[in-house]
């Protein structure tokens, strides 16, 4: 939760998908961020040790997009994750998408994206 203009604003999150290495000691979280009528939802996507459960108030560590103004959707298929190696993880994702975090390595995991 947060304040903005005197009134405050609930922010959360919803867990769209995860994937675990093959290894299982990493996971790859995507989450959708509500944050009410003033700020536009947005994928989030987590790069976690396998035990971490989603915390209410995560933030994605690793990708974050939007809808770019309405120029395409936050559906389930936006956004897929796959394992290369435990320690490389490939993220397919809609091009439309308005990026504003993309790490290319997030908790000892190499990041490579691919956008279709």
């Amino acid at each position: 939760r947060f304040k903005s203009d005197g009134g405050e604003v609930i922010v959360t999150n919803t867990l769209i998908k995860e994937s675990s290495n093959k290894r299982q000691d990493k996971k790859a979280i995507l989450l959708l961020k509500n944050a009410g009528a003033t700020v536009a939802d947005s994928y989030q996507v987590t790069v976690c040790d396998h035990d971490k459960p989603l915390d209410k108030g995560e933030v994605g560590n690793t990708f974050t997009v939007d809808t770019d103004h309405g120029e395409t959707f936050l559906t389930p298929t936006s956004i897929n994750f796959t394992w290369l190696t435990d320690d490389s993880l490939q993220i397919d994702y809609d091009k439309k998408l308005r990026t504003f975090i993309q790490e290319q390595k997030a908790n000892g995991v190499t990041i490579v994206y691919r956008a279709r």
